[in-house]
């Protein structure tokens, strides 16, 4: 597995693209854009509640399946950052109103935003794994859901009582769909990372809102402290009552900030 950590050479194209399968809603001559990226083991069909709300308001919504993950192909094996961001650059929108990135998603999102790759209007960050210290703590996540999470709908929902029947559908068929040794190589082969020192960079070049819940497995206390010093306190919404997928679990309050956020009206 290679280790990139936070440095990438997007620029030099040594592997082969894979051919994501990508989800949209809404009007196709819309002009007003979201893209939305999933986290590991999941796919498209995750951002499906907020994309259906948002398209009914007007927004055209983009979500591919990240490389081996849904029904996109998973190339040559390679799971890096570089192949990871090489391929939304080749299949999706990079230009949107709104760049969503949700957990790992959330760390794509912040690299792909870093290194030119993405330049959309706003970004927003659900509950993103900007930090992991080692290998072992993804290794170990993954090794939990491998053997824990359910394989049916009711056990789904009863993990997640406040999920919609379609959120655990969709979630059931991303298990289905992924191979967890690729899920592996993506969230484990490219630990170590750090990107909190990238704030200021990061809200330099887009304005970014972390959408949090009141405890994240991802966003210490101490990181959410930092995060209002550097971005400042608008660019920090901690959401009450909800878990990891925000959009899940709230989906009304996590439109809401979207629709504010990609109307640039969120920090006036």
């Amino acid at each position: 597995m290679q280790n990139c950590g936070n440095k990438l050479s997007v620029g030099h194209q040594v592997n082969k693209m894979a051919t994501l399968n990508v989800m949209q809603w809404g009007a196709q001559d819309s002009t007003k854009t979201i893209v939305g990226l999933h986290g590991i083991t999941a796919n498209a069909g995750a951002m499906t509640e907020p994309a259906r709300m948002l398209a009914e308001r007007g927004w055209q919504f983009t979500a591919p399946d990240m490389r081996g993950h849904g029904e996109s192909t998973r190339a040559n094996g390679d799971f890096s950052f570089d192949s990871l961001l090489e391929d939304f650059a080749e299949n999706i929108p990079l230009e949107p109103d709104l760049l969503i990135g949700h957990s790992f998603g959330g760390t794509l999102a912040q690299l792909g935003v870093l290194k030119g790759i993405f330049n959309p209007k706003t970004l927003l960050l659900e509950d993103p794994v900007s930090y992991f210290p080692n290998q072992n703590i993804p290794m170990e996540m993954l090794a939990w859901d491998e053997e824990n999470l359910p394989h049916d709908i009711e056990g789904l929902i009863e993990l997640n009582p406040k999920w919609s029947r379609r959120d655990a559908t969709w979630k059931l068929l991303s298990l289905e769909q992924v191979d967890f040794d690729d899920a592996r190589a993506a969230f484990a082969g490219n630990a170590p990372w750090d990107l909190r020192s990238d704030v200021s960079e990061l809200v330099a070049k887009v304005p970014t809102v972390w959408v949090l819940p009141e405890e994240s497995r991802f966003v210490s206390i101490e990181d959410k402290a930092n995060l209002r010093k550097e971005a400042g306190g608008r660019a920090v919404n901690v959401v009450p009552n909800v878990g990891h997928s925000v959009h899940r679990d709230d989906t009304e309050a996590f439109v809401e900030i979207v629709e504010q956020l990609a109307n640039d009206t969120w920090f006036n």
